[in-house]
Order: C-alpha cells, then sequence, then structure tokens
C-alpha cells in the first residue's frame, strides 16, 4: 500500500466497537482529506521556554496529543514531527503524549502500546471538536483545536496560536525517582495546581500521565510491515490526580505514588501533568518533568 499523509478515516460505531473488545471489521471508510475525530531527588525541570513561531511569545506549554498507531501506515510522519517539535528547541514549549489506539490492531500487526482507554479518549474528542469523525494520526492542540498530525505548517499554526493564550493554571510538578528499586519501583511524584483566572464553574480534573521515550519496532506485519518504527513519549499510564474548583484562587496539591517496571530506563521516562475541563476537554495549564532532570 502506498504511503500517503492524507489521514485515515475510521467509522466512529467501529471504533467504539474496538473499544469495548467487538471485533472490528470494514475499517477503511477511505483517505481523502477530512478533519479527524482526548521534593525529592529530582525535581521539576526548568526547560527552555520560547515560542516555536513568531507571535506566541508569552504563553504557558502547549500539550500536544498524538493519536497514533503502529499499524497506519500515515501514523510514522506523525510521529517524527513530534519528536522533532521537542528534539529542535521546543522542549518547555510544547509537552507531548502520544496515545496509541487499539482498533488497527486487528488489521496484521497489533501495536504493543496500544490501549482501547486511548481509543476511548480519541472518541471523547471526537465527540467534541469534529463532529465524531475519528482518524490517524490526529493531533489535539490543548484540547480546543485539532489537525492531521503530520502537516508541519498548520502544527506550528496551532501551537503558536495556542501559545499566545495565558494559562489559566499555574501547575507545579516534582518527580522523585529514589522509590525504585527491587520487583517493584514507584516514582514519588508531587502536583499542585493554583488557579490563576476563572475557567468554569464545575470542577476541573488534574491528569497525570507517565511517557516512555526511545522504542524502537521492527514490524513484521499490516501497512507498516518491514518498516522499523520510532516511538517517543508513549504514554504508559494516566490517573486522574485531583478535582478543584474553576474558580480564580482555588488551589490544591497532592502526594502520589506512580508504580513503574522497574525495567524502564529512567532516561527515557517523563512525567506530565494537566488540567482539564471534563465538559469541554479544553487544558487549562499543563507542565512537565522528564525524571532523571534531563530535557
Amino acid at each position: 500500500m502506498s504511503r500517503v499523509l492524507t489521514p485515515r478515516l475510521l467509522i466512529p460505531a467501529l471504533v467504539l466497537a474496538a473499544a469495548a473488545g467487538s471485533p472490528l471489521v470494514g475499517m477503511h471508510g477511505g483517505t481523502g482529506q477530512a478533519t479527524p475525530a482526548g521534593a525529592g531527588s529530582s525535581g521539576a525541570v526548568a526547560e527552555p521556554s520560547g515560542p516555536p513561531t513568531a507571535g506566541a511569545e508569552g504563553g504557558g506549554p502547549v500539550v500536544l496529543e498524538l493519536f497514533t498507531s503502529q499499524g497506519c501506515s500515515t501514523c510514522p510522519p506523525a510521529d517524527r514531527l513530534l519528536s522533532e517539535l521537542v528534539r529542535d528547541g521546543s522542549a518547555g514549549q510544547v509537552i507531548p503524549l502520544a496515545f496509541h489506539v487499539d482498533y488497527w490492531d486487528r488489521l496484521g500487526w497489533s501495536d504493543r502500546f496500544a490501549s482501547s482507554a486511548w481509543s476511548k479518549r480519541q472518541q471523547g474528542y471526537a465527540h467534541a471538536l469534529s463532529g465524531d469523525r475519528v482518524a490517524t494520526p490526529q493531533l489535539v492542540i490543548d484540547g480546543r483545536a485539532e489537525c492531521v498530525g503530520s502537516k508541519r505548517d498548520e502544527v506550528l499554526r496551532k501551537v503558536a496560536a495556542a501559545r499566545a493564550q495565558p494559562p489559566a493554571a499555574a501547575v507545579g510538578l516534582a518527580v522523585d525517582a529514589s522509590g525504585r528499586g527491587g520487583a517493584r519501583s514507584r516514582l514519588r511524584v508531587k502536583v499542585s495546581v493554583r488557579m490563576l483566572q476563572q475557567t468554569s464553574s464545575r470542577d476541573l480534573d488534574l491528569w497525570v500521565a507517565l511517557t516512555q521515550s526511545g522504542f524502537v519496532t521492527e514490524v513484521k506485519g499490516g501497512e507498516n510491515k518491514s518498516a522499523t518504527l520510532h516511538d517517543d513519549f508513549v504514554v504508559r499510564r494516566l490517573d486522574k490526580a485531583l478535582t478543584l474548583r474553576g474558580r480564580a484562587g482555588a488551589q490544591r496539591d497532592k502526594d502520589l505514588d506512580i508504580d513503574v517496571d522497574p525495567s524502564w530506563p529512567l532516561a527515557d521516562l517523563a512525567v506530565v501533568a494537566f488540567v482539564q475541563d471534563p465538559s469541554s476537554l479544553s487544558i487549562v495549564g499543563a507542565a512537565r518533568s522528564t525524571v532523571t532532570g534531563q530535557p
């Protein structure tokens, strides 16, 4: 199959079936252009900041959620772009999260990072942003906008627009890895949030994600058969840490223990915390810390 950079459309009902564990058939809905369809030994990293494009000065970091799959031939360019955005000087400006969806797994290659929970999260964004249409690769920017994840110019424009908006919440994050060792390992994480301005009369959620980078996979089936794929910022777990009111001045903090596999190298791990409105799915503040204290 030829590798084009148009998004791969999926029928929403089939995506829901996949999330529920039902067999998935009739995968392809077409490849036309369309809008696709959610303090310890090493504290929080003070990463360099600055706009990816002109005119974005003053904003907080932008959370980029890439919905991707190792079974999709149009996803590797988006995976590479997400890595490049951080490697090419945007660390601290963007906060990357790669959610591997599971609805491609029945077409010749099972993505070892895929989860039905991530497919369900993407479906939530479909309801909120794009009329229930779902595609890969999809990039969601701060929970408020989306685009095809491999379209560099559009991605940069939307990141710049998001960076121009001041964050409504200040998020603090510190990670202590001293609890690692033995058959079970854990990271001690302290998170805090303070609302800088009113965003909602309802509660907001503070989520904490653990990501891992540096994966190399030789694909032996499906659309990417014989390809060697490189995956960064793969979401290993996502947990809701707390809720707080969406009014100015509200604040909360919490200490968490995050269990991790002891085989995962510390240098490949990062912790992300972000505040999200569960109704609109807008993200109003975020922070990221690598576990080892390196960018």
